[in-house]
């Protein structure tokens, strides 16, 4: 089977430093293993790091089965933003160019909401050529769009978003298969496009691809490495310090608990995005800013920390972050300010708790017998291990693009 999967914005193999893959990337592993001739689209330009990875078009060859398509791209500095629209336009119509121009047709497309843009311009070349496409929604894009806009853009609000609104509908319509990260992005997607349940909408969960779990010596070297003490409990956030994440919230906590010696908070990701918060977290004598951290250093970090943090702002759009699945995967504990579906989570898997934002000091020391009950751990990571490692969940959506593009 020849399978096309378009998604911009993640990390490729071969990215410099120790650089984990997100959905797209282990999905395109997964369809390459099954022995699949794989091909995914991206674009030149590092999401994560605001770097270019070439200075022109390239054809990588990824792995057996895999190759990775890089069209130059225009790139941008903020997250939300005019030229991050522009760069997703860029790279959607890139797409086209290459798509319509190609001597091949694949057996299927695989493609993302984000972005609206590529969705829309998949599903249209699909739609016109015969060509069956799977629509995974892993983000509520446009509806959250303008609470974070800079201030300067929101006056423009309407203007930007009523197209990308237009797009995912189209998209949501018209796509063979639609896929959610949850049943509540599922049905978000049916609604934009008023499409009645069937056999091929299905949900399945980001996923977590885990290497191995660090013994005892390598966890307790990283720690003293990153100057994290050892004789205290972590309270730890591992993420991009971006602006649906409630950092902020972080640094009070902290500081309300700052009596408490039996706890450190541990705060790692871009830290250098945000200079001024960075610096108010090291002000405090009882927390850890450790920065960016590879994936080695993630997995050590995660294993020695009793409590994992989901702090996020009052309308961030996500249901069910990736950030439940990477805990999960090492043990600890976690207490979110999420609602929504991932109460109904918590509740069938014991993984974690919701607490008020102003509540979660309290929720974190209730909840610290539970961080650091041995047992509790592991019945965490072995239900991880069960339902939601990378291997099942792609293994999975590998079956079930076989079966669309069968249909």
């Amino acid at each position: 089977m020849n399978v096309w999967l378009i998604r911009d914005l993640e990390p490729i193999p071969g990215d410099p430093g120790d650089r984990r893959l997100m959905r797209a990337g282990m999905l395109s592993l997964a369809l390459a293993g099954r022995g699949h001739a794989t091909t995914w689209f991206t674009s030149s330009f590092d999401h994560y790091m605001k770097r270019q990875r070439t200075t022109r078009d390239e054809t990588l060859a990824a792995a057996p089965n895999l190759s990775i398509e890089l069209f130059r791209g225009l790139g941008y500095r903020r997250n939300i933003g005019l030229a991050r629209i522009l760069h997703n336009r860029d790279f959607a119509r890139r797409w086209t160019q290459f798509a319509e121009a190609s001597a091949e047709r694949p057996d299927v497309l695989v493609t993302d909401v984000p972005t609206t843009e590529a969705a829309e311009a998949v599903v249209a070349f699909g739609t016109k050529n015969g060509v069956p496409v799977v629509l995974s929604i892993r983000d509520l894009w446009p509806d959250f769009f303008v609470d974070f806009l800079p201030g300067y853009l929101r006056p423009f609000a309407r203007p930007l978003t009523t197209p990308l609104d237009r797009q995912v509908r189209f998209a949501a319509a018209h796509a063979t298969s639609l896929i959610g990260i949850s049943e509540g992005y599922l049905d978000w997607g049916r609604s934009k496009g008023d499409r009645q349940p069937n056999v091929l909408d299905r949900v399945f969960p980001l996923g977590y691809e885990i290497r191995s779990r660090p013994d005892a010596a390598t966890v307790a070297a990283t720690l003293q490495r990153l100057g994290i003490p050892q004789d205290r409990s972590i309270v730890g956030f591992v993420g991009s310090w971006g602006a649906t994440y409630d950092l902020g919230l972080i640094l009070e906590t902290a500081r309300r608990l700052a009596g408490r010696p039996d706890i450190v908070f541990v705060v790692a990701g871009d830290a250098d995005t945000r200079p001024e918060l960075r610096d108010e977290f090291r002000r405090l004598p009882n927390v850890v800013v450790p920065g960016w951290l590879e994936a080695a250093e993630i997995a050590a970090l995660l294993s020695g920390t009793a409590i994992g943090l989901l702090t996020y702002v009052a309308k961030a759009p996500q249901g069910i972050p990736n950030k439940v699945f990477e805990y999960m995967a090492y043990g600890p504990y976690q207490v979110a300010t999420l609602g929504g579906e991932i109460t109904q989570f918590y509740s069938e898997t014991n993984a974690g708790r919701v607490a008020g934002s102003d509540a979660l000091g309290k929720a974190i020391v209730d909840s610290l017998p539970l961080g650091l009950d041995a047992t509790a751990r592991r019945d965490r990571m072995e239900l991880f291990d069960r339902r939601f490692s990378a291997a099942k969940v792609y293994d999975a959506m590998v079956d079930h693009i076989e079966q669309v593009a069968r249909r």
